[in-house]
């Protein structure tokens, strides 16, 4: 019988959970892959499984806003550990600049441009695992957590949390050397919806997006036609969908500017195969990346 039993609220969130808890810990996942973290309704199952478990992992950044408080108002906070309030944020203000915020050890990201369109109020972008770094200071922030509730198998927690920082160290080295491909004046990122902003700040490309922080966000025509005229003035030659998106905005503007469309990219883990995890998204992701942006 395992030591401690936690439920997450995102696939990577399950992920960090299994790799540092090894064989003390079981994890229920609450939302997996085929889920979409942003629409998410906590059901019946939800609450008997949140009610069972030691620890409920969220994501945090604001991604379960719509569902975390009623987890909170059932269980109590105490029960709730929202995993990305542990690395560094960034914020997005109505100038249309990131800003990058103190994280734990009070680091900051370097400040990025954002010309996105569908959403002018400030607030922080959660999709804080796009930056390797972040997920190897999650791995530490779990560990520690899961060694608050479960001291006796601490150490256990630590050494894995030591070893799962080393493949994220790998992974990011892995991510520059592919990169180094794409020359810095080249590196600008038009995607669909605000998920890139800390692959952004944490590899040199400036972020473009035509909808807002959730792939539903729409932006009006006169917003399009604002984003149509930057994009023929900027250095932009590609335009890239997500998996799971509706490709039609992207569609029009690629139609009225002549700029190509690349890979998919996925932005949330939605989709990927059981075998499949967190390296493999950003391995896909980048590789679409450079395939668009080094294209003849």
């Amino acid at each position: 019988m395992a030591d401690l039993e936690v439920a997450t609220l995102h696939p990577f969130i399950g992920e960090i959970a299994r790799e540092v808890g090894g064989d003390h810990v079981v994890v229920y996942e609450l939302i997996g892959p085929e889920d979409n973290p942003h629409e998410f309704d906590p059901d019946p199952r939800t609450f008997a499984l949140a009610a069972e478990v030691d620890l409920v992992m969220a994501s945090g950044k604001g991604i379960e806003d719509s569902y975390l408080q009623k987890l909170e108002d059932n269980f109590g906070e105490d029960k709730i550990f929202s995993v990305g309030d542990c690395v560094y944020s960034l914020e997005i203000q109505e100038n249309g600049r990131f800003n990058s915020s103190a994280g734990p050890n009070g680091e900051h990201g370097h400040e990025e441009h954002d010309h996105s369109h569908g959403n002018d109020e400030e607030a922080i972008d959660p999709h804080w695992w796009h930056d390797p770094d972040n997920m190897r200071r999650a791995g530490f922030a779990v560990a520690k957590e899961m060694a608050r509730i479960d001291p006796a198998n601490a150490a256990s927690y630590q050494s894995n949390a030591i070893a799962y920082a080393k493949e994220m160290r790998q992974l990011k080295m892995w991510v520059r050397e592919e990169l180094e491909q794409i020359p810095p004046s080249e590196r600008v990122l038009a995607t669909s919806h605000l998920a890139y902003s800390y692959f952004c700040n944490a590899f040199g490309f400036e972020a473009i997006a035509i909808q807002g922080y959730n792939r539903e966000d729409t932006a009006s025509p006169q917003e399009l036609a604002e984003l149509i005229v930057f994009l023929q003035n900027e250095n932009v030659e590609v335009l890239f969908p997500e998996s799971g998106s509706n490709p039609k905005a992207l569609e029009t503007v690629a139609q009225e500017t002549g700029l190509r469309i690349g890979q998919p990219l996925n932005p949330d883990g939605n989709g990927l195969s059981p075998s499949s995890g967190y390296a493999d998204m950003m391995r896909s992701n980048v590789s679409a990346i450079v395939e668009g942006l080094t294209q003849e």
